[in-house]
């Protein structure tokens, strides 16, 4: 192979000494000394719309002789792909960006990579994060490799019309591929983030749920009784649709408050109730609509918004959505409900004999709560003290209500002591995809 190069650079210099320099210095810095076998289309846009610009010249006529030089000699050893890319408009185009201003070459440098294909997409699955860890930057450079493949016998068409569902249906196959030992890239990388999660310096107290491990890597299906479970959610997004009168000081109006307490049956006091604030598992959902922005006020009115409207349409998507919300929080409150679905699947097991359902009855959830969130250093909001039971119980108690609401626990009132405190086999599935979701989520995204 380096023989290869060296014929091609004496080629070349016979034509252009000073661009047969520029081309070995290129491509030496696109190689890192590996060899052409280590070089890719994203290696070269990357070297060609980022690297060249930014750390290798400023002038703006050296860059495109640069880029020219390492084209021609791409040229002589037979890629001609990767010399395109040197050579093309888009090149040209993105270096002069930058020679009106870095952020202006930024921008489309990172345009450019998106509309070139070989940018492994965001899924449903997954959305990538940064900084990677080792293996979702495995996954991540293989991936870009098999979108470069197809992308050359055609089978994706960046520019065409379908192409991005292409890309995606590509990438999600290559990622979900099982290896020798039966694992995909993507469960490497869900591993990866849940050790991760778990391990968080800043996070103590998820030290207590590493029996968990498998079971959160894995996550949950959504279970036959979702539907079930969501039908509130479901009907106040019905209403939303056809937009929900609201009192002056934003509250869900009476007439729709008695509606829905009528329908589902729930208890409060009084009953029946006056407003909003008379019912904890209206509180809870309005509340949880909010933050999903399935809904908003539009004047006097709480209208469904365009996501609340694809969220109505699929139970999975709600599902999923529902859970995600929940820890869609951070600090103390973040802590206190990770704790406590954390606790409720321990103390749930997928066979629940006597024995889980003695030791759910004698302990009380909240003060179990309380001791590993002290454990791992929280204190309370005045400093000095640990926090006390009334004040994770307080900060848990809006999640409890949605917990009761959508028929997770066994008998309901979760934070009551002497309560068995278990979960049903939907609540099971709900705590393990709202951690799951949790755990597995980037720090950041790409």
């Amino acid at each position: 192979m380096q023989e290869t190069v060296a014929s091609a650079l004496a080629q070349l210099a016979r034509l252009d000494a000073k661009a047969a320099r520029s081309a070995e210095s290129a491509l030496a810095s696109l190689t890192a000394g590996q060899g052409l076998e280590s070089l890719s289309q994203r290696a070269v846009q990357e070297f060609c719309w980022y690297v060249l610009p930014v750390r290798f010249t400023r002038e703006t006529g050296d860059r495109l002789n640069v880029a020219t030089s390492l084209g021609r000699l791409f040229s002589l050893l037979d890629m001609p792909r990767y010399a395109d890319i040197c050579t093309s408009a888009a090149t040209r185009d993105i270096l002069a960006c930058y020679d009106s201003a870095h952020d202006a070459g930024l921008t489309a440098y990172e345009r450019q990579m998106r509309a070139s294909g070989i940018e492994p997409p965001d899924l449903s699955e997954l959305t990538w994060g940064t900084p990677l860890g080792t293996a979702e930057t495995d996954a991540y450079h293989a991936t870009s490799a098999a979108l470069e493949l197809s992308i050359a016998v055609g089978d994706i068409r960046p520019g065409t019309r379908g192409w991005r569902a292409a890309q995606e249906q590509h990438a999600r196959s290559f990622l979900t591929q099982p290896d020798p030992q039966g694992r995909s890239r993507l469960d490497r990388i869900r591993e990866e983030r849940v050790r991760d999660w778990l391990a968080s310096p800043s996070h103590p107290h998820r030290q207590r749920f590493w029996p968990l491990l498998g079971q959160i890597i894995t996550g949950a299906e959504t279970p036959p009784g979702a539907a079930d479970a969501l039908a509130p959610v479901q009907r106040l997004l019905q209403y939303a649709d056809d937009g929900i009168g609201l009192t002056q000081i934003g509250y869900i109006s009476p007439n729709v408050v008695r509606e829905l307490r009528a329908e589902f049956d729930w208890d409060t006091v009084p009953a029946p109730p006056r407003s909003e604030t008379d019912v904890m598992q209206l509180i809870a959902l309005h509340k949880l609509l909010r933050t999903m922005r399935a809904v908003r006020r539009s004047g006097r009115r709480l209208v469904l918004t365009r996501r609340g409207r694809q969220l109505y349409a699929s139970t999975d998507a709600l599902w999923r959505a529902v859970g995600e919300n929940v820890l869609n929080t951070d600090g103390f409150e973040q802590a206190a409900i990770e704790t406590l679905l954390g606790l409720l699947l321990m103390r749930s097991p997928r066979s629940t004999g006597s024995h889980a359902r003695a030791e759910a009855v004698e302990t009380d959830i909240a003060e179990e709560a309380r001791l590993v969130l002290a454990d791992a250093g929280w204190e309370h909001p005045s400093g000095g003290d640990e926090p006390p039971t009334q004040q994770v119980r307080s900060v848990l108690l809006t999640v409890t209500w949605l917990l009761e609401t959508l028929g997770c626990v066994v008998g309901g009132d979760l934070l009551s002591e002497g309560r068995s405190q278990r979960l049903t086999k939907v609540g099971r599935a709900f705590a393990l995809t709202a951690i799951h979701l949790s755990a597995t989520t980037p720090r950041a995204s790409i």
